[in-house]
């Protein structure tokens, strides 16, 4: 077939996805969601339709316009950040997790060869069975958080702290949401993979400062997560600041960007041992931290599961993280 072909049937399939996006979100009957207005779904079929997606900030916000500015120079951005809601498919819980994807802050890990599935609806599946609402949160990238500049081999952080600014947002419209989606705005926690377990991390510990301006009544509900599960959480200490050696006491200290307290909520990390990616090491140096300001912490360490292990079986020691995960939530009330 030529060329034009292909472009045509192409065409043709975008055309065939639109529309049965358009009949999805019609025949689902959804009310407006306070604090922000309804699209359509995005192309594509995950294994777990979601309920609805949703735009993080209005059109005519700052913050948006300031990021759509701030990466117009790169080709591949996501300009328009947004929450893929999953609902419980048993009796719900009333309780709901935030799930931020991995990509080191330059892409977002969920595409079709993703271990937490297209679109997080394999991670999403999981929590609905367990009658917990999943909100995945497709935040701005790249180099929206501490990321890897491979031209200067540094580490650098953005003048925006876009992705955190869209986790902040997104805690806030759940909450801001909680009755009308059946959730108890006291039932919300963040869970984050890699690039996401850091910004779990970030949101978990920052939420007495918001990273943006509030500009609408959901950004006057508090934005303190409930609980966190940070899984093989990246960026995680002061190698990410550039010291050197790598293997320095210094470099191995905590990540000065992430500032602890008391009033952290109950955190469980998962990791794995062999992790080649984002060492246990930046797990064990964040748990440390939380139990000397006396933090419920829990971290379980797996001899095997290597990096980004998500939520599907590869026959080793960290396919038991989500029954430990489930039963952890189970001891702080969250089930």
């Amino acid at each position: 077939m030529k060329r034009s072909g292909y472009l045509v049937l192409g065409l043709l399939a975008l055309m065939a996805s639109a529309v049965w996006s358009r009949e999805r979100a019609h025949a689902s009957g959804v009310e407006p969601v306070r604090g922000a207005p309804v699209v359509n779904a995005v192309a594509g079929v995950p294994s777990m339709p979601y309920w609805r997606d949703i735009p993080l900030w209005p059109e005519r916000s700052p913050v948006l316009q300031a990021g759509i500015d701030a990466l117009a120079h790169e080709a591949w951005a996501l300009t328009h950040p947004s929450l893929l809601v999953y609902r419980p498919t048993v009796p719900s819980t009333r309780t709901a997790v935030l799930v931020f994807p991995g990509g080191g802050y330059k892409t977002l890990a969920i595409g079709p060869r993703s271990t937490l599935g297209l679109y997080g609806s394999d991670v999403c599946s999981w929590l609905a069975d367990a009658g917990i609402t999943c909100v995945l949160v497709k935040y701005r990238v790249p180099n929206t958080g501490c990321n890897w500049n491979p031209v200067t081999r540094r580490h650098e952080a953005p003048t925006i702290p876009m992705a955190l600014q869209d986790a902040q947002r997104a805690m806030a419209l759940v909450r801001y949401n909680a009755e009308a989606w059946g959730i108890e705005p006291n039932r919300i926690g963040v869970m984050g993979f890699s690039a996401g377990g850091n910004l779990a991390v970030l949101t978990s510990t920052g939420f007495a400062t918001r990273a943006y301006s509030a500009f609408d009544a959901a950004d006057a509900v508090s934005i303190r997560p409930d609980f966190a599960i940070p899984v093989y959480p990246g960026h995680m200490t002061m190698e990410h600041k550039n010291l050197r050696p790598r293997d320095s006491e210094a470099a191995r200290q905590l990540n000065s960007d992430i500032v602890v307290s008391s009033a952290v909520p109950p955190t469980l990390l998962i990791h794995a041992n062999d992790d080649p990616v984002d060492p246990v090491d930046y797990s064990v140096v964040y748990e440390q931290a939380l139990r000397e300001v006396g933090v419920d912490v829990s971290l379980i360490r797996y001899e095997t599961g290597g990096h980004a292990f998500g939520v599907h079986r590869q026959g080793t020691d960290s396919d038991r993280w989500t029954q430990d995960a489930m039963r952890w939530l189970g001891e702080i009330g969250m089930r």
